[in-house]
């Protein structure tokens, strides 16, 4: 019986772990957009899909010990749910319309 807490305890551990890099992406893709901006709209786009992507991470994976208010309910999931299809149609679109992905500002690389 003691592995299964183990696994459970690393399973919950895991996903406040992705919740945590979901909000630190937030604020990780809107400084990756201002740096994109000049390389082009595909190159910023990207960002803005990686920001709707994390918005999605957090909203699906955000702990009931802290949500109040609206996020306590199902609006969490549905506007979680709604986020990952804006990320997914934005990242679809830059992709097919550029043939591949536009270069990237990374600024660490």
């Amino acid at each position: 019986m003691g592995l299964f807490k183990l696994i459970d305890g690393l399973l919950i551990g895991m996903k406040y772990l992705a919740w945590g890099i979901g909000v630190v992406g937030i604020i990780g893709s809107i400084v990756l957009f201002f740096a994109n901006i000049s390389l082009g709209f595909a190159s910023a786009a990207v960002f803005i899909a990686a920001l709707f992507l994390s918005i999605a991470v957090t909203l699906l994976l955000w702990p009931k010990q802290i949500a109040k208010g609206i996020f306590a309910g199902k609006v969490k999931y549905i506007i979680g749910a709604i986020a990952l299809v804006i990320a997914v149609v934005v990242i679809a679109i830059v992709y097919f319309s550029n043939g591949g992905f536009p270069a990237l500002n990374l600024l660490f690389a």
